[in-house]
């Protein structure tokens, strides 16, 4: 009887243990030239760096944008694959471009009054862009069209250390591993608290996918559970998730994996 109860309690534990991890299947594969992989848009638009410049790729079409008079690219936006937004800390310029990585506008936060020290950016829909202001620390929006200015929140006493954006709300990660969203509005809404993550992607706006050694796992912020994906590779340089497709890179090959949620 205690032999048949051990094995029970070993059955149970296996089941829990299972449905806490995530299958993958694997869609095809691309080879790419490059170190460092970014991901892609909502039309598999592949992004990627090289020597300092910007790399945009579908098929057998590629184009590229670099400005080696701006320094070197510290931020790279395509949420809106129409107009990638880039961000050049060391001159405190924002490029926008067009859908074929045409330079449209230039802007250089260094003759915008006030001054600005523009620390990161997200497109923020309608001709207008997410900043955060390293001097005055505070969240605003810059229309590229008239070049206006408007702070949305107070001082937030913070450094932010990794965002994504859409049309209506900024996610940002600050130092102390805060994840929070802030509304066209101002209004601030913590989402959680993260570990300290070596590398992770955004899920949604609650889940995100990060990495622990040489894995991978989804953690729900809401509930608090954590599920590892089982891929197979053991060695890897970024992840990229988009549109239920998890996109792994690794020597010059990106792996895309369909990945089924709990």
């Amino acid at each position: 009887m205690k032999r048949l109860f051990l094995f029970f309690l070993l059955l149970i534990s296996f089941f829990v243990c299972a449905q806490n991890n995530v299958t993958v299947l694997v869609i095809d594969s691309v080879t790419i030239n490059t170190s460092e992989y970014l991901g892609k848009d909502n039309f598999d638009n592949l992004y990627y760096v090289a020597n300092n410049q910007l790399y945009k790729k579908k098929d057998t079409k590629e184009f590229y944008y670099k400005n080696v008079g701006l320094g070197r690219l510290s931020q790279i936006s395509f949420e809106n694959n129409l107009q990638p937004l880039l961000l050049y800390s060391d001159f405190n310029t924002v490029v926008l471009l067009d859908n074929q990585l045409n330079e449209v506008q230039k802007i250089d936060f260094n003759t915008i009054d006030p001054f600005l020290k523009v620390s990161c950016i997200g497109f923020g829909g309608q001709n207008k862009i997410w900043f955060f202001d390293s001097i005055t620390q505070k969240f605003g929006l810059y229309n590229s069209i008239n070049s206006s200015i408007i702070f949305i929140s107070n001082t937030q006493n913070t450094e932010i250390t990794k965002i994504h954006s859409d049309y209506n709300f900024f996610y940002y990660l600050d130092q102390n591993n805060n994840y929070s969203k802030i509304s066209i509005f101002g209004k601030i809404t913590l989402l959680g608290k993260l570990p300290d993550y070596a590398s992770f992607c955004f899920l949604d706006a609650t889940k995100i996918i990060y990495r622990l050694d040489n894995s991978l796992h989804i953690s729900n912020l809401e509930d608090r559970t954590t599920s590892e994906i089982l891929i197979k590779e053991k060695s890897f340089t970024n992840f990229f998730f988009k549109d239920g497709i998890l996109s792994i890179f690794t020597q010059n090959k990106i792996i895309n994996y369909q990945i089924n949620l709990p």
